[in-house]
């Protein structure tokens, strides 16, 4: 995945992670990336310990991390996940 966010690729992902991943509470886990949506879908979040991605309606996204390091290793743990489909 490139340095910017691909939502589709994201949302892919996310997919993957709801499916074969762990539940606790109102996220899934899986790979040490965690997964999770608001009540009607609209907003979703992929996140770990050090950065979150909120993806909301029409695309929209907030992309929050501690440093350009942990940035860039979440991107690469996402394109991870969506390769394996």
């Amino acid at each position: 995945m490139s340095e910017k966010v691909d939502i589709k690729k994201a949302l892919l992902a996310f997919n993957v992670i709801i499916t074969e991943g762990k539940r606790s509470g109102d996220a899934y886990t899986f790979n040490g990336v965690s997964a999770q949506s608001d009540f009607d879908g609209y907003a979703i979040a992929l996140y770990n310990d050090y950065v979150r991605l909120d993806i909301y309606f029409h695309n929209k996204i907030a992309f929050t991390y501690s440093n350009d390091r942990e940035r860039k290793l979440f991107l690469e743990k996402i394109e991870s996940l969506y390769s394996k489909n």
